[in-house]
């Protein structure tokens, strides 16, 4: 019965993903292998192996939404930079103030990124705004 209740469990939540991903005018969203690493994390704690990979795809899939490629994230991953004090905690949408300098991604033009209060934010380059954080990012060694 338990098992039974799981699985249940982790249909639905499969079958709910697209719903948690929101546009970048309101909402957070996951990306690639990123997002397939919270998600399995996420479903892991919750219902144990068979969350953890339930979760798992249902991240990836979402962060396939999100249109940042997983070497954008590599990137930001392994070149993290002095985190910027920020007033607010940003969310996808945020407009970042001119007085924040947003680091370039060389492999992609159209994004950038800056850390604050231990995560790293993507923003899109032409408007400024952020559309995308993979959550706490810790450096490669």
């Amino acid at each position: 019965m338990k098992k039974l209740l799981i699985v249940g469990l982790a249909t639905a939540i499969l079958c709910s993903g697209p719903a948690i991903a929101q546009s970048a005018s309101g909402g957070a969203v996951v990306g690639g292998a990123a997002g397939g690493m919270a998600g399995a994390a996420a479903g892991a704690v919750i219902f144990g192996p068979l969350g953890a990979a339930i979760g798992g795809f249902t991240g990836a899939v979402i962060g396939a939404d999100a249109g940042v490629d997983d070497k954008t994230i590599e990137y930001v991953r392994v070149h993290p930079t002095d985190p910027v004090v920020i007033d607010t905690e940003p969310t996808v949408g945020y407009v970042v103030p001119d007085t924040i300098t947003i680091q370039p991604i060389e492999s992609d033009p159209a994004h950038g990124y800056f850390y604050t209060k231990d995560r790293v934010w993507i923003v899109d380059m032409s408007n400024r705004q952020v559309i995308y954080s993979p959550g706490v990012v810790v450096a490669a060694k």
